[in-house]
């Protein structure tokens, strides 16, 4: 790769340019008929951004390089290559369609080639579930924790050893200098707490730490703790939210455990408090997400339900109505706001920031994508109290959808509204 990146360059190779080119074309779907002439057209978006390049090899450069190139473009290319563009920066993407001119005489050799770009644009990305997405980063995070325990651990003298996993054999080991025995005093100290909310809360079967490979030592003994503490938290909050039925009052009963557990701490290392916060937030982060991504998946079939015909003319049953979505659009965002202000709240000393700052990116993202999607609401005004159902038939609603509009206004079942009302605009 030549230094000077202010010169256009192709992988390892220095470009000559001659000229450059840009081509932008459309996927266009197209449908004929029989008989009929013409045929009607769909845009199904852009094909990757194409560069054109013509570029010389002259002399020393043309003896020294032009079949090592050539060798390099029969090549095939195992992930996408880096392109510096004199206008647009690095980019990364394959290069395709070369042809070559050569002149052994005069040590001279022109040649050709297209560069696709790779990567799919923001707006026609594939819908990522938030809770999948945050799920896998948490994942990483239980990692990356038990490598900061590690390290602060060896900063201490306090040895990680493989297949010993209990942090009370601290106080038998006598060559343990005194940074050493109180970091594993302090330890062993903040281990009963976690192990004791773990012995009495049971954590739920989609725990995150049944994913996870924790190493057999000291460190990872310690990091599992940590996450299986999070996740029987998870079990009172989901309790909390089924009870009241609000996916708010369950992500707001997490992040209270959360940070009680976190404040109970406070004679732990700085390391150890800083691992819990860390996994506390993610799992905020990623239950949040589950509720979020469960919530749109009722709304998706409540609004599916509504179609969807109950009885015949003569009113005998033929399907059972579903249960209506939990979220409501001010819920959502209280159940946002919490999340992330956890998040910002142990942000400072989180072992890795900018994990726990993504995680909150795609929460954040979920919530708008459904208010855009499923949640775009207007205020009408009802002068005399009118039934719900009716109220959703006058702005061209199903009158199924009384159910959901009983979410959008905090009402306990569909029954008559005066003054202000929240309809959905579809």
């Amino acid at each position: 790769m030549a230094e000077d990146k202010a010169k256009p360059t192709l992988g390892p190779w220095e470009l000559n340019l001659v000229s450059i080119g840009d081509e932008i074309s459309h996927s266009i779907a197209e449908t004929v008929y029989p008989y009929k002439n013409g045929a009607d057209l769909e845009d199904m978006g852009v094909n990757p951004e194409s560069f054109k390049f013509s570029c010389v090899l002259l002399n020393d450069d043309y003896d020294n390089n032009y079949y090592q190139l050539r060798q390099w473009f029969l090549s095939i290319f195992p992930e996408p290559i880096e392109l510096f563009h004199p206008e647009h920066g690095t980019l990364f993407g394959y290069p395709k369609n070369v042809s070559f001119s050569n002149d052994r005489r005069r040590r001279y050799a022109e040649f050709t080639f297209d560069f696709e770009i790779s990567n799919i644009q923001p707006d026609t990305q594939s819908y990522t579930d938030p809770y999948d997405a945050n799920f896998e980063e948490t994942q990483a995070l239980n990692l990356e924790v038990q490598e900061s325990v590690a390290v602060s651990m060896q900063q201490t003298g306090v040895p990680d050893i493989p297949g010993s996993s209990d942090w009370s054999l601290i106080d038998v080991w006598g060559s343990l200098g005194d940074a050493a025995r109180s970091f594993g005093e302090a330890t062993n100290k903040a281990m009963g707490q976690l192990l004791g909310t773990i012995e009495s809360i049971k954590a739920p079967v989609d725990a995150i730490n049944t994913t996870i490979d924790y190493m057999d030592s000291l460190s990872g003994t310690l990091t599992k703790a940590i996450q299986e503490c999070c996740d029987s938290f998870v079990t009172l909050a989901r309790k909390a939210g089924s009870n009241k039925g609000k996916s708010r009052a369950s992500t707001a009963t997490l992040v209270t455990n959360a940070s009680s557990m976190l404040a109970s701490l406070y004679g732990a290392p700085a390391s150890v408090r800083a691992a819990f916060a860390t996994l506390a937030a993610a799992t905020v982060a990623t239950e949040t997400a589950k509720q979020i991504s469960d919530d749109e998946k009722k709304m998706g079939e409540s609004i599916a339900a509504e179609r969807v015909a109950i009885d015949d003319a003569e009113g005998r049953e033929l399907a059972s109505e579903s249960e209506p979505y939990l979220l409501s659009p001010d819920e959502l965002e209280d159940t946002l706001a919490l999340a992330r202000e956890f998040i910002q709240q142990v942000l400072p000393q989180a072992v890795s920031p900018y994990r726990l700052k993504k995680m909150a990116a795609t929460l954040s993202d979920a919530v708008l994508r459904i208010k855009l999607e499923y949640m775009t609401t207007k205020t009408i005004n009802v002068t005399h109290e009118t039934p719900l159902h009716k109220i959703a038939l006058d702005n061209k609603l199903n009158y199924k959808a009384a159910e959901r509009l009983c979410a959008l206004n905090n009402a306990k079942n569909p029954t008559f509204m005066k003054g202000e009302v929240l309809v959905y605009a579809e």
